[in-house]
């Protein structure tokens, strides 16, 4: 058996792998696989949207993506891909391209299977990190051996908003690929979110070496280096140098600080510029609350209204009663008011 793609995922042998992912069960039907091209070039293994083929689920391919819109009745989808046989000892990572649905997450799990191994499904749960899905990092001690003939993605739990697939990058192991990924981690867009005005670039302690790790490294290396050579050289140390090298890690910073604010200002203008309020509200990552609560404030007696508004998420009554106003809110926590009310 020779060089396979996966087209239907999770025969009862992989039962075991498949409880490491929370809701994720083992499917006892037949599995198909169709034949494809063998490569021996250590070249990164990028498969496309247009590879993939739906499983289980309900999507459809549109613009260089593919969108899944809905989980089948048992709650999963499932995206299979066409892949070159290669050794799995050579790519030990896997990086997902997907835009996130919305403010929920699905569970979301790596199958695959070997050349070796035919008969079993191996699985690997994957994790959000904020907007994206940290590349996963696979061993031999995960089922990551011998040839892999093929991959695919598994998607379950709530699937509020469709979930769109870019590509699957499995880059081989190399100074040049390494490299390639850390500098695509410090182009990276970081979308303006809650926290961004006091941690915008939060995203950054997922990378493998983020520009902040990097630049102070090379400031402090460079004063050092400085004051090693001046003392060698029995030079007396001049502030100005000193001074230049920690502005030039501090204006490195700063210029990608302005880079990805300009990216922001370009995407708000997008999304908001020339649309009235409501339309404002209606296109905000946020409309779900507005719609809500304009439902309820037109179901409301006229203002004012008392009204009591209980969670425990700050944001969220903070939100809810900027959207009753002019009505006379008052927000609690969910759980400390419950506290008081049972004492």
């Amino acid at each position: 058996m020779n060089g396979w793609r996966l087209v239907h995922c999770l025969p009862t042998s992989a039962a075991a792998d498949a409880a490491e992912m929370p809701g994720m069960t083992a499917d006892s039907s037949a599995s198909g696989w169709a034949r494809s091209p063998r490569t021996s070039s250590a070249t990164p293994v990028t498969v496309p949207a247009a590879g993939f083929e739906l499983v289980r689920g309900k999507g459809h391919r549109t613009g260089g993506t593919f969108v899944v819109e809905a989980l089948d009745p048992s709650g999963t989808a499932i995206l299979s891909a066409r892949v070159a046989p290669f050794a799995a000892d050579q790519y030990p990572r896997v990086d997902w391209k997907l835009a996130p649905p919305g403010p929920t997450r699905p569970t979301l799990a790596l199958l695959w299977r070997t050349r070796e191994r035919p008969d079993r499904t191996f699985v690997k749960p994957l994790q959000w990190q904020e907007t994206r899905v940290a590349p996963l990092e696979l061993a031999e001690s995960d089922g990551w051996s011998g040839t892999v003939i093929g991959v695919a993605l598994a998607v379950r739990g709530e699937l509020a908003q469709p979930l769109v697939l870019e590509a699957v990058v499995i880059p081989e192991i190399s100074a040049a690929s390494a490299a390639a990924e850390v500098g695509r981690q410090w182009t990276a867009r970081h979308p303006f979110k809650l926290t961004s005005i006091t941690f915008p670039f939060d995203d950054e302690r997922y990378e493998d070496l983020s520009l902040l790790t990097a630049t102070a490294l090379a400031v402090g290396l460079g004063l050092a280096g400085y004051v090693m050579l001046a003392r060698r050289r029995r030079w007396p140390l001049d502030a100005r140098v000193l001074w230049a090298v920690f502005l030039g890690g501090w204006l490195v910073l700063d210029a990608r600080w302005q880079i990805n604010l300009w990216r922001q200002h370009r995407e708000t203008a997008q999304q908001f510029a020339g649309k009235t309020t409501e339309e404002k509200h209606l296109a905000a990552v946020d409309h779900e609350m507005f719609t809500l609560m304009r439902e309820v404030r037109d179901a409301l007696p006229p203002a004012p209204v008392r009204i009591l508004f209980l969670s425990d998420s700050l944001p969220l009554r903070e939100r809810a009663a900027f959207f009753l106003y002019p009505h006379n809110v008052n927000a609690f926590y969910l759980s400390q008011f419950v506290i008081e009310i049972g004492t």
